[in-house]
């Protein structure tokens, strides 16, 4: 399994909100511009974000993006399923049943081993994103610092 490109952009968006000025969105310019992507690219992965209700947007001229809820409360699972949508690693398409159909029985119980399997590996990738938040991440980068530094990233534009 492997997440796609967009899980690690979005994550950059979520750095780059976390430490915008509290008093100013940070432009879709200004980010889509730091990461070097389309700003089409940029929209999409902020919609997703804005559905998942992790940030909100402001529009109007100075309008843009800020983090909705507090960054204890945001996990890395919740931004990996915001973009990815929930993991699902196991693709479980028949093929062990069709294999195998000579040993229905055991095909049956051998794909329902496979499946528990892979649903548990599933439950503990998840419990250990579950587990990281927003805010435990910024206070390891930012450990020497004392806080998180804060900045205006439209200043840059």
């Amino acid at each position: 399994m492997k997440l796609t490109n967009a899980t690690e952009q979005a994550l950059a968006i979520m750095a780059i909100l976390a430490t915008q000025d509290e008093d100013v969105p940070a432009s879709s310019q200004a980010i889509y511009q730091k990461l070097s992507v389309s700003q089409s690219y940029v929209k999409k992965l902020l919609r997703k974000l804005v559905v998942s209700k992790l940030i909100e947007g402001v529009s109007g001229n100075n309008g843009g993006f800020y983090i909705e809820r507090d960054l204890n409360e945001i996990s890395l699972l919740d931004i990996v399923e915001a973009i990815e949508g929930p993991l699902h690693s196991f693709p479980h398409i028949g093929v062990l049943e069709r294999a195998f159909f000579d040993f229905n029985e055991i095909a049956q119980n051998g794909n329902e081993k496979i499946t528990q399997v892979f649903t548990q590996a599933d439950s503990a990738w998840n419990e250990e994103l579950r587990q990281v938040t927003i805010q435990a991440v910024l206070t390891d980068v930012f450990e020497h610092y004392g806080e998180i530094p804060r900045k205006d990233w439209n200043q840059n534009v």
